[in-house]
């Protein structure tokens, strides 16, 4: 699979870039890539942009256990402040759609800028909120809690990642929703 966007990414950061899936039909693992040049956009969040540009990155390697429906994902590359470094995330699917999730990423920025080493952490719950709609749809609601909020480990929010669009259509999701 692939991707190309171009645009507005998130609130801060404007660019082009893409991104590319290798997942098996019949298998439980994927493994992609995605490339990102941006640039900061200015405070008042129009189309104007800051000085700062950057180029981020990241090897994605995911994999879905098939008996307690757990994810792993491992991605590795360069963050939005020019960080290097590994992301771990981990994250169960149960059968009602919620999910609950942590992860913790491990950085070459500095303890002093910023604040507890290089070590960056967090949980994260989504919730199905289907039921409260009459019309056929699968929409979301999360919430997520990092204790600490800076630059560090911080990728480009960007809509559509391929694992997720391309989750419900391996073999194993469709056998189990069957």
């Amino acid at each position: 699979y692939a991707k190309i966007s171009g645009g507005l990414m998130e609130s801060m950061f404007g660019g082009i870039g893409g991104e590319v899936l290798y997942k098996p039909f019949e298998q439980t693992f994927a493994i992609g890539a995605e490339l990102w040049r941006v640039q900061q956009r200015d405070f008042d969040m129009l189309f104007k942009f800051r000085d700062y540009k950057t180029t981020t990155g990241h090897i994605n390697i995911y994999y879905e256990e098939p008996n307690t429906n757990i994810v792993l994902a491992l991605k590795g590359g360069r963050f939005l402040a020019g960080d290097s470094g590994i992301n771990f995330d981990f994250h169960r699917r149960f059968k009602s759609g919620a999910r609950i999730g942590a992860f913790f990423s491990v950085t070459d920025i500095s303890k002093y800028e910023f604040g507890e080493g290089s070590f960056d952490k967090g949980f994260y719950f989504y919730i199905p909120i289907e039921y409260f709609f009459s019309n056929h749809s699968k929409p979301l609601t999360g919430f997520g809690i990092r204790p600490i909020q800076r630059d560090g480990a911080q990728y480009l929010v960007h809509a559509k990642h391929l694992y997720g669009v391309t989750d419900q259509s391996s073999k194993f999701n469709i056998m189990r929703s069957w």
